[in-house]
């Protein structure tokens, strides 16, 4: 019976590890109601995100180039209902565009991630 008891918790442990990195596809962020995002772009090449994280603290994402009309930034948790702001850079018809908006972390339509929009 104590062979069983300790296999059980070893495999208690072993399930909250992968799911505290990542490999069950759930995370802690997920399930404290945190969310990614996923930015929409028409103009931009490349986006930098910043806000507060599921830990509460002031994080930024660098630069992520956004070859797509959508781009998931994942792995990047934000707190639900907090403000990130997003900045985007691009170049269009010869122009140098740059762009600062803001975005509300509220669920989106895309599972775990809140929809924004930039430049």
């Amino acid at each position: 019976m104590k062979t069983s008891k300790f296999r059980a918790l070893a495999l208690a442990a072993s399930a909250t590890s992968l799911c505290a990195i990542g490999l069950l596809g759930s995370t802690p962020a997920a399930a404290a109601g945190e969310l990614q995002v996923t930015v929409h772009t028409t103009y931009a090449d490349r986006i930098l995100v910043s806000g507060f994280n599921q830990h509460g603290n002031f994080v930024a994402t660098g630069w992520i180039d956004t070859p797509n009309t959508w781009t998931r930034v994942n792995n990047w948790w934000w707190q639900y209902n907090s403000d990130v702001t997003i900045v985007a850079e691009g170049r269009y018809h010869g122009r140098d565009l740059h762009q600062t908006s803001s975005c509300k972390i509220r669920g989106g339509g895309t599972p775990r991630f809140a929809d924004c929009y930039a430049l």
